[in-house]
């Protein structure tokens, strides 16, 4: 009977949380604030990408330090962060010709990376949308999944070619607001079940023992739950540079806030519910072991945070692809370029690869970028704060080569 009684109140503290954070993120100062409106494309693809994969991903490959992996992770994603702002005012406010063709050559050729990444990135967040909405219907068939994915995609294009760019910002602005009430109604009630059951914290073990090696490889191909911030570039035509880097920061901040809370606080969870088989539905169906209800609210911050994601990465997509191949076609035909793509590639892999495929392609344009920064800091005056640019920028390349070069999904079932 107490048990039923503290599941009750689990639900119901998850709940009335989730109405509560949804009241104040819907206040009309903050949906008219033109900075939030720049920082909620960055922190759509931030979150979207990683809050309901990254937990499984982490505790099956590292157990009881998944905390120290998630803190990995997020300070390379900041340090790459510095990198995105670094050049969006150093680079923008030059002209084209004011740009030596090495910086040129990078530019273009980090864009081109990032337009693909971007059409990989659509892909991994629809199928991971239809992976949950599948399991609540029932469905099991592999290739039904993919159909159901290619119809989500094909829903987004016609909103892109039907509503255009400003129909797509106020969906995803009304996505994301969904997405961080429930984010936040599912952390406080975890936080109060690991209070109350007083489940100890960190003694939890990997799904399966793997070398020092396999690991740094496993979190390498995490990388891309970090990304996001780099959408910043590419909304000139709507905001300032001091807008877009402000943005870039904060929606990092918020998502780093975000990830190590989820991280740490699921901890018990699986300390109590192991994972047995790693999957795209891991967390909903640990959670809901722990809080009846979360299972739920999760998939209500599926369909929000997988859609506000896929949206903000063919916004980004798309006018990124414009830039590299200008034509007299409306913006709108790039975005369906980008939907045809990630329609092509979810019948070619699953999710975990596509992960892993999606960190290998950003971390090539972060290298490209990192390389550009370190070519405009060789032509500033060489401070102490410079020098330690450059120090962290060259440790960046080392990093992101190993990223690319080696990198691999999680064991996944």
């Amino acid at each position: 009977m107490s048990e039923n009684i503290s599941q009750n109140a689990f639900n119901a503290i998850a709940i009335i949380t989730t109405l509560v954070f949804g009241a104040l993120l819907i206040n009309k100062k903050l949906l008219l604030s033109k900075q939030w409106r720049a920082t909620v494309t960055p922190l759509a693809s931030i979150i979207g990408s990683g809050f309901l994969i990254i937990a499984p991903l982490l505790h099956s490959v590292f157990g009881k330090f998944a905390l120290l992996g998630i803190l990995v992770l997020v300070i390379l994603g900041y340090g790459i962060g510095s990198i995105t702002r670094f050049n969006i005012i150093n680079i923008e406010k030059r002209s084209t010709d004011n740009l030596c063709n090495y910086i040129k050559f990078l530019e273009k050729s980090s864009q081109m990376v990032l337009g693909i990444s971007y059409a990989i990135s659509v892909a991994f967040y629809v199928s991971l949308f239809t992976s949950f909405l599948s399991k609540e219907m029932g469905v099991t068939g592999f290739q039904l999944m993919r159909w159901i994915t290619t119809f989500a995609l094909l829903g987004i294009m016609l909103i892109s070619w039907f509503r255009g760019t400003r129909g797509l910002e106020k969906i995803e602005l009304f996505s994301v607001t969904i997405k961080l009430a429930v984010i936040g109604g599912v952390l406080s009630a975890l936080l109060v079940y690991d209070v109350s059951t007083q489940t100890e914290w960190f003694r939890h073990e990997p799904i399966k023992d793997l070398g020092v090696w396999d690991k740094l490889s496993m979190l390498a191909g995490m990388l891309m739950v970090t990304q996001g911030f780099e959408t910043t570039r590419f909304m000139g035509a709507h905001y300032s540079p001091e807008i877009r880097v402000k943005a870039a920061r904060n929606s990092q901040l918020i998502a780093i806030f975000i990830y190590i809370l989820f991280i740490g606080l699921t901890c018990p969870i699986f300390l109590s519910f192991p994972i047995v088989e790693l999957s795209e539905t891991t967390v909903s169906v640990s959670l809901g072991k722990a809080i009846s209800v979360l299972p739920l609210l999760l998939l209500g911050a599926a369909i929000a945070s997988q859609l506000s994601a896929a949206l903000a990465d063919t916004i980004g997509g798309g006018g990124l692809l414009k830039e590299i191949i200008p034509s007299n076609s409306p913006l709108k035909s790039y975005y369906v370029a980008i939907i045809v793509f990630a329609i092509i590639l979810i019948w070619s892999a699953n999710v975990f690869e596509i992960i892993n495929i999606a960190s290998k392609g950003f971390a090539s344009y972060f290298l490209l970028q990192t390389l550009i920064a370190i070519n405009l800091l060789k032509k500033q005056q060489l401070t102490p704060k410079s020098l330690f640019a450059v120090i962290g920028s060259l440790s960046l390349v080392v990093i992101l080569v190993f990223v690319i070069g080696f990198s691999t999904p999680a064991p996944h079932g």
